[in-house]
């Protein structure tokens, strides 16, 4: 065997060794299942005794404005008629949006890739119009972490960093990643880059106590949940085979369910929507609704996510301190 061919054979040995499937997790010990799932856990139930004015119930509407990004995801050819959705968002979702909050007179919290804003600046200029409202960081350009090693990910906050702070002239408080996929270490990078809370895990209905390799990661976490999502139920993705056209009263009275115990738990409802997906009109009228049932209780906080945050992160709790899944 010639020497090149003998290095073209172990360059063969070591592709295939680095494709080699993991070790079936039936052949791996307790501790090398627990370090696999024990990164990133939830820690001490933030939901304090009282919200603010007695309130019973915190209320955080975000709207995650993606635009053309999310399409961008794995198409070997961009098609403008697919573009043209998450255009629709920023044109004429987004200011539908605004206008029913500026009808209730209540605040949001807005997480926006840096690049939508380079792509739409008029997305800053609407939602500043209202200072009650909050701007939150959703990635660089909607890129999935999971595909990226840390340092890359680090760069790309990074990069999105500066274009967010210069089209809106602050640093954010709050981080949600792209599609709420996290890596092992997606949390050390958000806190060594000064966020207070992250909104993309879903261990809890109620904020907690962010832990990271068994230490506090010095973060609140104000949890997600797809059933409290307006893209499960209304997005059409022929590519991905997601087709998902509900009735929006079917929503509606998911949604409702949901605040309603909320409410009877005196904890928090977080509801995460798209100006693209809910923007439609008769979307808009169930999100009205909704809204208007919210109102209807004596004691709803609408607040934004930074808001809520900073209400539970230093104050005393029914759980603090405690492991939510040590609590009775």
């Amino acid at each position: 065997m010639t020497i090149s061919r003998y290095l073209a054979v172990l360059g063969l040995l070591a592709a295939m060794a680095s494709n080699a499937e993991p070790v079936p997790r039936w052949q791996q010990s307790p501790e090398q299942l627990k370090t696999s799932i024990t990164g990133v856990r939830a820690g001490a139930d933030l939901t304090p005794a009282a919200w603010p004015e007695g309130a019973r119930i915190a209320v955080g509407l975000s709207f995650d404005v993606d635009t053309e990004l999310v399409w961008l995801e794995d198409r070997e050819v961009q098609s403008p008629s697919t573009m043209s959705r998450g255009e629709y968002g920023a044109r004429t979702g987004l200011p539908r949006v605004l206008a029913l909050l500026s009808r209730h007179g209540i605040p949001a919290t807005f997480f926006i890739p840096a690049m939508s804003m380079e792509l739409h600046p008029a997305i800053v200029r609407l939602v500043k119009l209202d200072p009650r409202h909050e701007f939150g960081f959703h990635s660089y350009a909607h890129e999935n972490p999971l595909r990226l090693s840390s340092a890359d990910e680090r760069a790309a906050y990074e990069k999105g960093l500066e274009i967010f702070v210069a089209h809106t002239g602050i640093r954010p408080q709050g981080f949600r990643s792209a599609a709420w996929d996290l890596t092992p270490a997606t949390i050390d990078i958000v806190r060594s880059l000064g966020f207070v809370y992250d909104s993309s895990l879903m261990a809890d209905d109620r904020p907690y106590r962010l832990m990271s390799q068994g230490k506090d990661a010095g973060l609140v976490e104000l949890p997600v949940e797809w059933i409290l999502d307006d893209w499960p139920y209304f997005q059409l993705d022929w590519g991905d085979g997601q087709v998902s056209m509900r009735n929006a009263d079917d929503v509606f009275s998911i949604w409702r369910d949901e605040f309603d115990v909320a409410y009877d738990e005196g904890t928090m409802f977080i509801l995460t929507m798209h100006p693209q997906v809910i923007g439609h009109r008769y979307r808009m009228q169930m999100l009205d609704r909704l809204i208007v049932h919210m109102k209807s209780k004596p004691g709803v906080w609408f607040a934004t996510h930074a808001q809520i945050a900073d209400y539970v992160a230093d104050r005393p709790s029914p759980g603090s301190g405690v492991p939510a899944e040590e609590q009775d």
